[in-house]
């Protein structure tokens, strides 16, 4: 027998309990459940005392509101009593409330929308419906109800009634204009891309002097507009109107404006020489403006177009002079970036800027071209002191701007260093720096004396101004002060000193002057001093670049191929694909290759700083070899 005291103590096993056989067995499940069972009743008994409590408690505050609004109407009453109703499953006497206060207030279509709510809980919703409706037909000329009306369906998912309160407002004010960004908002929400461009252009259609304001808020949608439907969709939509209305001007640069914002300059440009031609009071403006923004972002073939078209109007014509400034411009920056140049090219230019200065002048509206023609006449001709003379030119010049003064002192100290001036460099440069501490030139010239540092050996201070400028506002400073940090740091050698470094900033400075065969010295002494050496890397990536610089294009796409073998990890191997894509699409006449590393570089090297621009060029090159009926645009023609 199994005794009372032995069945319950609280530190039996539960393994013995499947020892017990038979009616032992049984016996034992009886009595414990018998000794168990006050337990579970105690257990549903507090349940049941916890469910009373509460909804004594409820009803107690049910009360006191009912009493409350009884006495006195407030909008806190009747929300708390509507909400503690339907917590309680007190359907009807929600109904009620919402009717007696519809009938206390009639002018306040809040309520008659509760009652539509009500019956949307309840599952009808036809009534539902119909008492949404008599809401916004209940509304009078007033903007707070409307839009406190549209709101609350907004609040609610209740798009579609949202907006009929807006149009209602519009009915009211009898301004087919009214609550448009509202309402464009709520289409937006939708996803419907035709309201919301209907909206736009009926706005524009009823106030034309609204372009830019049009601008301004399809600019806001298109910023959030990530996979380009309503950009594709606003495009199309425009081009049929166009196309239909070829003497409406304001839609044709609502048009432009739409490609400009796809950076789709060619058509852009396309289509800006259509309408200067048809409208005569445009004289040149779009294009223009067109053309300076494919400049400025580094689409020089079509800024080039652009300003060509505007400098054959005539030297009358309103952008004749700044046309032929921005031209200069357009050649200038591909060819100071371009990795190798022939001496046709280079005398080309120089005659472009000689014929251009000739014929406007040297004047303060010249400036620009005469600091970049004095670059061009120091760094590809080799004639720094005629250089200077330019430079000179405009320091003199009374009506000088500030700015200008201080790029024209740069370019001189850039001149001072190539000819080994270090002093005169360094004292310039310090000056533009302390003339301008907040502004990028003046980080520009902090950027440049410290590579003066850095050439000159002095690697301790030219690491802590690289290390202040990786900070810089100018992307393209702090990622260069930011490469140099890290090269300093990372190449001192094991007794603490930069000895291969300073073979390497040594080589790195006779190629800034053009002195490949004194570079490529600095570059094997290093080779011949270590077995290895960090820098091995970047010694291969300056030897391809001498290589361009001297038509050895297949050693060039040699050296940058071992790189890729050797330090596929590396820091250097990202630079080296990207100068091998340049190389096979400029030099090599392969754009299959170009691409192909191209690709590599976004595929591989997702974190580089060159994917942007990869990523541009990668789908240049698809888009010259694409079919023209292919292209993404190909069909937007206006004549």
């Amino acid at each position: 027998m199994i005794n009372k005291e032995e069945l319950f103590d609280k530190r039996i096993n539960i393994k013995d309990l499947f020892k017990i056989r038979g009616a032992s067995f049984f016996l034992f499940v009886l009595i414990a459940l018998f000794y168990s069972y006050p337990l579970f009743a105690q257990t549903d008994k507090n349940t049941q005392e916890k469910a009373f409590f509460l909804n004594e408690e409820i009803q107690n505050k049910i009360d006191l509101y009912e009493d409350l609004i009884e006495k006195e109407f407030r909008q806190e009453y009747y929300d708390n009593l509507l909400s503690l109703y339907y917590q309680t499953n007190q359907d009807s006497k929600a109904e009620k409330l919402i009717k007696k206060t519809i009938k206390k207030f009639p002018q306040n279509s809040i309520f008659i929308a509760d009652l539509g709510t009500h019956y949307i809980k309840l599952g009808e919703q036809n009534k539902a419906n119909n008492q949404f409706d008599k809401s916004i037909e209940n509304l009078q000329a007033n903007s707070n109800s409307i839009v406190q009306l549209a709101n609350y369906f907004n609040v609610r998912g209740n798009i579609d009634y949202a907006i009929k309160t807006f149009k209602k407002g519009r009915e009211l004010f009898n301004n087919k204009s009214l609550f448009i960004y509202d309402i464009s908002y709520l289409y937006q929400r939708q996803g419907n891309y035709e309201e919301i461009t209907n909206e736009y252009l009926e706005l524009l259609n009823e106030n034309p002097t609204m372009l830019n304001q049009v601008k301004i808020y399809l600019g806001s949608i298109l910023q959030q507009d990530n996979d380009s439907k309503f950009s594709d969709f606003l495009r199309l939509t425009l081009l049929k109107k166009v196309q239909q209305e070829p003497s409406n001007q304001n839609l044709s640069q609502l048009y432009i404006w739409t490609l400009l914002q796809q950076k789709n300059y060619k058509m852009a440009l396309n289509q800006a020489k259509a309408i200067d031609k048809r409208f005569e009071n445009l004289t040149g403006q779009t294009v223009y403006e067109i053309a300076n923004i494919a400049l400025n972002n580094q689409d020089y073939e079509i800024a080039k177009e652009g300003f060509i078209y505007l400098i054959n109007k005539g030297n009358e014509s309103t952008y004749y002079l700044v046309s032929r400034l921005g031209l200069l411009s357009s050649l200038y920056h591909p060819f100071i970036s371009s990795i190798n140049h022939t001496q046709k090219e280079i005398d080309y230019l120089k005659k472009q800027y000689e014929k251009t200065l000739e014929e406007l002048g040297k004047l303060p509206a010249t400036i620009p071209i005469m600091q970049q023609y004095a670059f061009l006449l120091a760094y590809y001709l080799h004639l720094p002191q005629e250089a200077v003379d330019i430079l000179d030119q405009t320091l003199s010049m009374p009506q000088i701007k500030p700015l200008e003064k201080a790029k024209s002192k740069l370019t001189r100290a850039d001149i001072y260093l190539m000819e080994n001036d270090i002093w005169e460099a360094s004292l310039t440069y310090s000056q533009v720096e302390k003339e301008f501490k907040n502004d990028v030139v003046g980080s520009e010239a902090k950027f440049k004396n410290a590579m003066l540092s850095y050439y000159n050996g002095d690697f301790t201070w030219a690491a802590s101004q690289f290390d202040v400028l990786r900070s810089s506002t100018t992307k393209l400073i702090a990622n260069d002060a930011m490469q140099y940090s890290i090269l300093i740091s990372d190449n001192i050698d094991e007794d603490s000193s930069y000895n291969g470094l300073t073979y390497f900033a040594k080589a790195e400075f006779a190629l800034y002057q053009n002195k490949y065969s004194l570079a490529l010295e600095y570059l094997d002494t290093l080779n011949q001093s270590y077995l290895s050496h960090p820098l091995f890397d970047e010694v291969l990536y300056k030897r391809a670049e001498i290589a361009i610089k001297e038509n050895q294009y297949q050693k060039a796409d040699s050296l940058l191929n071992q790189i890729l073998l050797k330090y596929p990890d590396d820091i250097m191997a990202d630079d080296a694909l990207y100068l091998l894509a340049q190389l096979y699409q400029t030099h090599l006449n392969s754009t299959q290759k170009a691409k192909e590393y191209y690709e590599r570089i976004i595929l591989e090297y997702s974190n580089s700083l060159y994917v942007t621009e990869a990523r541009k060029r990668y789908n240049e090159l698809n888009n010259k070899n694409a079919a023209p009926q292919t292209g993404k645009f190909s069909n937007d023609i206006v004549n």
